[in-house]
């Protein structure tokens, strides 16, 4: 009865005035903003097309998959060219990949290529073998992948395929799977539930292991339609929900069916909200500034644009087709000479590893991008032109509580805030600014972890030996923060973040932000008993391959990376001196310096300005 009492509450309520899953009860906080946001796109001119089409995704898939072709063993599986080995989901997610270049072309060296590589995964997952323990990822590229290349194999090869299909047993080839004993699952889960629905459909199992773990999944979905996965990382939001997004449109019809669209649905709004200018996925946790994390957005949006279009709604249609395509262009920049990705934005040989995670590996990641790219391509419907998205217009302002994050546009001048950072990734204050047509690195566009050394755009606090800063402060330093919206126009918007922390020096700091489509303007209070406070603002100085020209004249600072800049610049108190520190701090992109300024206030007042070269200030204080 549960799932049905909460169809009655959605068609009651209306389309955003829901629960976000039976246990939660709650309507969608972001219900009036996605409104608005709607009232905006259709009052809203179109911006310059990126001019991508479904083709595209073939176009960029095709680099990947001749990469690593030349890294097949003779046994069909993926070796990595670093560490020289398979790395856990590589072999299958290659074999999906290749499979899509098939489609219209008659290549007989491919076509082997695709099938022999999923000749070892179906092996691998049949005998619970799967590299790296990884085989939870496995089954759903790897059913993709044979319901593309069944037709075009022999017969004895097929045969093969559809009785290890028969022969995989989810409680051996799986690892978070419910037991007696483990009485939640995560991500991991949703991508193993998702292949099981793939093989229901194809006739090789029923939906038992489907029905069992979506309740579980269910719950672990915030009112705002987001997944939390353990500490809360932004990647490992979107991640499952671009695979329960896709199984509802490949046809599931089970149980919480309804549960699911209602929820998906608004995780899908809210994803159009959280998307930056330049396409990106929101910075923050593991896995962060990954490929993939633009890929998977890709398949979320094309599904729901096309999803819309259904549904007679084109201006949503078009809104998120633009935002596919969006994220697609953001990962086309990172494209290597030699076809495949850098797998994190920076331009750091793969040999180095430089903002990998300990699990990232040039091979699966790749890889994995190349698959999810397979299933944006699978969905993608160019029939649907590219309108505006809420990327591009701005005039909102995004508390997310349980993600410790505040997302702000104007105009498409874009602010993300880390209000209680996770110590091994970020540091807590300002991390992200993002304008349409700047290079998003000079943002910033990312801290650095507290545990490398903290540094956000933000104040500090001398306390008689040295500077506690906001950004040091992690989540479980923060005793609370407070969110006030002031004002939300499309190209004017203002709020108010109050922090309280515990430190001798350092009470409560409370930032002000004034955001227009030209620049974003800070005001900083500091309440404590320091006399001495400081401004920090995070240069990026090298990406891996290019050195930022950075200027420090007075009271400004200014970060050039090819034609964009970003202008930092501190208007009270009046007389402050800007000093580069020397300092060299890892982040993902690449190495922040903090450029400083001291004074004895307890008030600051800073604006940032990232515009190209050619760009002058619009009435701006210079």
């Amino acid at each position: 009865m549960g799932h049905i009492l909460f169809l009655f509450m959605f068609l009651l309520c209306g389309t955003y005035a829901v629960a976000a899953s039976p246990s939660h009860g709650t309507p969608y906080p972001l219900e009036g903003t996605v409104r608005r946001v709607q009232s905006t796109l259709k009052a809203s001119s179109s911006p310059p097309q990126t001019g991508l089409t479904r083709e595209a995704y073939r176009d960029t898939i095709r680099g990947i998959v001749r990469y690593f072709k030349h890294f097949q063993g003779p046994d069909g599986r993926i070796i990595d060219p670093f560490v020289r080995r398979e790395v856990q989901y590589s072999t299958p997610c290659y074999a999906w990949a290749a499979a899509i270049l098939l489609k219209d072309e008659k290549d007989p060296e491919l076509l082997e290529s695709a099938a022999r590589a999923l000749d070892s995964s179906l092996e691998q997952l049949a005998t619970a073998k799967p590299a790296d323990r990884h085989g939870d990822f496995f089954t759903f590229p790897a059913l993709l992948a044979y319901e593309h290349l069944k037709e075009r194999v022999t017969p004895e090869r097929r045969e093969r395929w559809e009785r290890d299909l028969r022969a995989l047993d989810p409680a051996r080839a799986y690892n978070d799977v419910l037991t007696e004993k483990r009485m939640t699952v995560h991500n991991w889960n949703v991508v193993s539930l998702t292949g099981e629905f793939l093989r229901h459909r194809s006739g090789f199992t029923d939906l038992d292991f489907v029905e069992r773990h979506l309740p579980v999944q269910i719950g672990h979905f915030t009112p705002e339609g987001l997944y939390r996965d353990p500490n809360v990382p932004m990647a490992y939001d979107h991640f499952p929900r671009h695979f329960l997004t896709a199984m509802l449109y490949q046809g599931y019809a089970g149980k919480h069916k309804e549960a699911l669209e209602i929820i998906l649905e608004r995780g899908a709004w809210t994803s159009l909200l959280l998307q930056s200018p330049a396409g990106e996925l929101p910075t923050g946790g593991r896995s962060a500034q990954h490929q993939w994390n633009e890929a998977e957005q890709c398949v979320t949006f094309e599904i729901s644009a096309a999803r819309k279009r259904r549904e007679g709604d084109n201006r949503g249609a078009e809104a998120f087709k633009r935002a596919a395509r969006l994220s697609f262009q953001a990962l086309r920049r990172w494209i290597r000479p030699s076809g495949e990705l850098w797998i994190v934005k920076n331009y750091f040989d793969p040999a180095l590893r430089h903002g990998f995670e300990g699990y990232s590996f040039h091979s699966q990641y790749n890889l994995l991008a190349a698959s999810m790219l397979a299933t944006a391509w699978l969905y993608a419907d160019d029939r649907i032109p590219e309108g505006v998205c809420p990327a591009d217009t701005g005039g909102f302002v995004v508390e997310l509580p349980e993600f410790h994050k505040i997302i702000a546009n104007a105009g498409g001048l874009y602010l993300e805030i880390e209000t209680g950072a996770d110590p091994h990734y970020n540091s807590t204050g300002l991390i992200r600014i993002h304008k349409s047509g700047v290079d998003p690195l000079v943002g910033p566009s990312d801290s650095s972890p507290i545990d490398a050394g903290a540094l956000a755009v933000g104040v500090g606090a001398w306390n008689g030996k040295g500077w506690d800063v906001l950004a040091g402060y992690g989540r479980k330093e923060v005793a609370s923060t407070r969110v006030k919206v002031q004002h939300t126009q499309p190209n004017h918007v203002r709020f108010s973040v109050v922090y309280t922390v515990s430190s001798p020096v350092l009470s409560s700091v409370t930032e002000t932000y004034d955001l227009t489509p030209e620049r974003v303007r800070v005001t900083s209070e500091i309440a404590g008993s320091a006399e001495r406070t400081q401004v920090r603002f995070p240069a990026l100085v090298f990406d891996g391959k290019r050195v930022s020209a950075v200027e420090v004249n007075g009271n400004e600072a200014r970060v050039r990376l090819g034609e964009s800049i970003q202008t930092f610049r501190v208007e009270e108190p009046k007389g402050v001196v800007l000093r580069r520190s020397g300092r060299r701090i890892p982040c993902r992109n690449g190495f922040l310096e903090p450029i400083e300024g001291e004074a004895r206030t307890s008030r600051w007042v800073y604006t940032l300005r990232p515009h190209r070269e050619e760009e002058k200030p619009k009435g701006e204080q210079r």
